[in-house]
């Protein structure tokens, strides 16, 4: 019994140790490192391509939100002002009084200082703005008493 445990002790020490026997009983497949690492690459330069596109768009909608806001400053910043509340239900009220005497359309402009204003019309330059007052007080023998405010948006 004895002969036969050492024979088996040897035979397991030596079978163990061989790369031939090691082979067979594991069956593995060699592991292709290069394909690995190159769909990882790949995974990383798709990652970095839509992380630059990201913020390409981002970057674009900023632009476009800042040209916009510029636009909407200069597209009728100056008003035609004919009467300034820091009470709002007398804006209001004198605001139906505008159109009573004739003006269409006046509207509320809200100013920074908390007054809000009534407009009889907006203009985009302030000769246009000037000019729509001269146009409103020409044939009065008392002017009706208006001036422009620049809105900054």
């Amino acid at each position: 019994m004895k002969k036969l445990l050492i024979l088996m002790l040897l035979a397991t020490i030596t079978l163990s140790s061989c790369k031939w026997f090691n082979g067979l009983l594991n069956k593995e497949q060699p592991v292709d490192t290069l394909a690995i690492w190159e769909a990882k690459q790949d995974s990383i330069n798709k990652l970095e391509m839509l992380k630059a596109k990201k913020i390409e768009e981002e970057m674009l909608a900023k632009q476009q939100a800042e040209q916009d806001s510029l636009k909407r400053l200069q597209e009728n910043r100056f008003h035609v002002i004919i009467g300034s509340f820091k009470v709002p239900t007398n804006a209001d009220g004198y605001q139906q009084s505008v159109t009573a005497m004739g003006f269409s359309n006046p509207r509320i402009v809200e100013s920074k200082n908390g007054f809000r204003m009534v407009s009889v019309a907006a203009f985009d330059t302030y000769s246009k703005a000037f000019n729509e007052i001269r146009r409103i007080n020409m044939d009065k023998e008392e002017p009706t008493e208006l001036w422009i405010y620049e809105a900054n948006f």
